[in-house]
């Protein structure tokens, strides 16, 4: 298996396992610092919303990878197959339009002079890592999204042939 085929396969997932790992180890020592050692990680609980926020980002692009998401499929059952994969291909259409739009305001953001001096409460980290997660999460989204349509847009061609 490539390289390639191998990151389109598993990037989202692998990342997305990482992080979990992580925030499950960040809960359970700190659980245990705190009613076994009776000393609490006063640093745990912020790394762990970090975490957990590029944790959502990456698991909105896999959902978009594996199509979970959640899909009202009223009209979509009342159509044809043709017309339905037409309107799958309008809808991916309005959600491209959406996750470029809220990169493009999400980097414009970070950008920002007062966003991009803000530094974390307890860990001192900077503001714009964690803000990241959603330009991050929103381009991974786009490229599954494209993946989408052109294999709806090959159904469609097939469909008339």
């Amino acid at each position: 298996m490539s390289a390639l085929r191998w990151l389109d396969q598993n990037a989202e997932k692998t990342l997305a396992s990482m992080l979990l790992m992580a925030i499950v180890l960040l809960i359970s020592g700190n659980v245990f610092m705190r009613y076994v050692m009776n000393a609490s990680l006063s640093w745990s609980e912020e790394l762990t919303l970090w975490l957990f926020v590029w944790f959502v980002w990456i698991g909105v692009s896999y959902a978009f990878h594996t199509g979970d998401h959640v899909r009202i499929t009223v009209l979509r059952d009342a159509l044809s197959e043709r017309a339905c994969l037409i309107v799958e291909c309008i809808v991916a259409l309005l959600v491209l339009g959406f996750l470029l739009i809220l990169a493009v305001e999400c980097i414009k953001l970070i950008s920002m002079p007062f966003v991009a001096s803000q530094t974390s409460v307890v860990l001192g980290l900077p503001i714009p890592i964690l803000y990241a997660s959603a330009p991050v999460g929103a381009g991974l989204s786009v490229i599954r999204v494209v993946q989408h349509l052109i294999r709806t847009l090959r159904l469609i061609a097939r469909a008339k042939a």
